[in-house]
């Protein structure tokens, strides 16, 4: 055994614990954080949330082990607080908080696990000082560009390494030292390559020789649907075989009326049948398989895992230059990357694909063989484990 890791556990595996303040909501984040700890194979985790939430049942029902150390009250009441009553609210649950950080580091030592990931910023502050309570190492996962900014100069004072999920986050942060790039990886079983292609255009009625370009994404204003469906309708009169259709559903804290304004903007579509809204869809694979190209129009991305699934799937993708675009895609030869809020590029890369059968068929392939390949959980596990493994340590 290497000097770094001295084992000290009735476990097989070496414990790492997995901590999460944002444990509320089950959204991107929360479900690489589940598929990560369901994908590892030397390392056995141990879910740490400060409450209960969406996130603390999924990975409770997934036979992760799961501890809930409830954070102060103040706190939970205020992380989404902004501005001066915020921060006043949040330094006067300061005293509890401290208690909650030194029970993190007691559940670090009682367990003793040889070191701590935290999934977010807020959970790198916490969690951070609580590794350092315990001598082991924290790593924060940074899965979005964020500059070093007081919260994010923190967390990386306490942070053993930064794992950013694409080059452009670790940019974001000036290139430190202690960061590394490991992307997300898609679990073996997430998708069935073999899915139907006509189940979803039967059930809209839709022929089975119809062009079908299609976004997946929640119904966000950063996830830019009101591009896809300008885009959709320019497209339209030059492509009348073409369909769209959006899978999604309108999250937590997104204005009903935001909803409503992309449907108004859509209804010429939706009335003639042309463009669909689908709710959020857990069997992904048929909607991917439905179509003939994916857009991925958003302002702000760490990644872009639906980007990935759907290059997974043999659909040629477009999408905007937003953090993760280079790490995914080779322009013009594994997908398409045009500027962010470029409508004239987006609809003639997309008008493009939709003319030559034979372009969508090579860039389709082309981007499954590379996404197949790169972004798999278990590659992704791979690099993990050796980063915690060769980092973890006691207390001598």
């Amino acid at each position: 055994m290497s000097p770094e890791v001295v084992l000290r556990t009735s476990h097989l595996r070496p414990i790492v614990i997995f901590y999460a303040s944002n444990y509320f909501r089950f959204y991107g984040a929360g479900m690489m954080l589940l598929w990560t700890m369901q994908s590892l194979q030397r390392i056995h985790p141990v879910f740490v949330a400060a409450g209960e939430g969406a996130l603390t049942r999924r990975v409770r029902e997934a036979g992760v082990e799961t501890i809930v150390l409830p954070a102060p009250g103040p706190w939970r009441r205020v992380q989404g607080k902004k501005g001066r009553a915020g921060k006043v609210q949040k330094v006067a649950a300061s005293p509890t908080l401290a208690r909650h950080v030194r029970d993190i580091a007691r559940i670090i030592r009682e367990r003793e696990a040889i070191g701590v990931h935290a999934n977010s910023t807020r959970a790198a502050i916490l969690a951070g000082p609580a590794a350092r309570l315990a001598r082991v190492p924290m790593w924060w996962h940074l899965r979005r560009e964020r500059p070093m900014r007081r919260n994010e100069r923190i967390a990386y004072a306490f942070a053993d390494r930064v794992i950013c999920v694409a080059r452009a986050v670790k940019r974001s942060l000036g290139d430190p030292a202690r960061a590394v790039v490991i992307h997300d990886g898609i679990p073996a079983d997430r998708l069935d390559y073999n899915a139907s292609r006509t189940a979803i255009r039967s059930q809209l009625g839709w022929p089975e020789d119809a062009l079908v370009v299609g976004a997946v994404a929640s119904l966000a204003p950063n996830k830019r649907h009101d591009l896809f469906i300008r885009m959709a309708r320019a497209l339209a009169r030059d492509f009348p075989q073409a369909r769209f259709l959006i899978a999604g559903h309108r999250p937590e804290g997104v204005p009903v009326a935001y909803e409503t304004t992309l449907h108004d903007l859509a209804r010429p579509l939706e009335l003639d049948g042309r463009l669909v809204f689908l709710d959020w869809m857990e069997a992904i694979s048929e909607v991917f398989a439905a179509m003939d190209v994916f857009v991925f129009p958003s302002d702000t991305e760490g990644l872009g895992l639906v980007a990935i699934e759907a290059m997974q799937m043999g659909v040629p993708v477009v999408r905007t230059d937003t953090a993760g675009a280079e790490d995914m895609i080779r322009d013009g030869r594994t997908g398409f990357i045009v500027p962010t809020g470029d409508l004239d590029t987006l609809t003639a890369r997309v008008g493009r694909l939709l003319a030559d059968e034979a372009l969508r068929t090579r860039v389709g392939r082309a981007g499954m063989t590379f996404a197949r390949a790169e972004f798999s959980a278990r590659h992704m596990t791979e690099q993990l484990e050796a980063l915690m493994l060769s980092r973890g340590r006691r207390r001598a």
